[in-house]
């Protein structure tokens, strides 16, 4: 088939597109990739600068502007004045946003099992274990809070 890595990248394809189509239902659906991004990032690292936000996703400015207003329209996520830059402004998750990153979390961890139900329990382990050194992108190796 070609290289090691040619197959795993189909590998890991098939496993996003099997994901993908077995899950319509998942809780933030009626939300955009990038609004979804939002949430999740806010809901790992807690209330960060918009600006910072945006960076970490690699979203411009000005689109962050109208993503923040419809999400903050929703009720999902509120604006607060940074507590030492009086320039900047904090994003952070109402109470309703994170229900829906909670449900969020609660989607994904029912997705893992039910993708990984038919592998033997050492090859799961052994995923499960690559899948929790992974950076999360835009974090660096740090983590969210890095």
């Amino acid at each position: 088939m070609g290289s090691t890595a040619q197959r795993h990248s189909v590998a890991l394809m098939t496993l996003l597109h099997a994901m993908d189509a077995a899950n319509a239902g998942r809780p933030a659906m009626q939300l955009d990739l990038r609004a979804r991004r939002v949430i999740q990032a806010l809901g790992l690292a807690g209330a960060l600068p918009i600006a910072a936000v945006g960076r970490r996703l690699g979203l411009h400015p000005s689109t962050m502007t109208g993503l923040v207003d419809r999400l903050a329209d929703q009720g999902l996520v509120r604006r607060r004045p940074h507590p030492t830059d009086r320039r900047s402004m904090t994003l952070e998750l109402t109470a309703k946003g994170r229900r829906l990153f909670e449900r969020e979390k609660d989607f994904y961890a029912r997705l893992i099992d039910r993708t990984l139900e038919t592998l033997e329990e050492p090859a799961r382990r052994q995923i499960l274990a690559a899948l929790a050194n992974l950076p999360a992108p835009g974090y660096g190796a740090a983590g969210p809070r890095g």
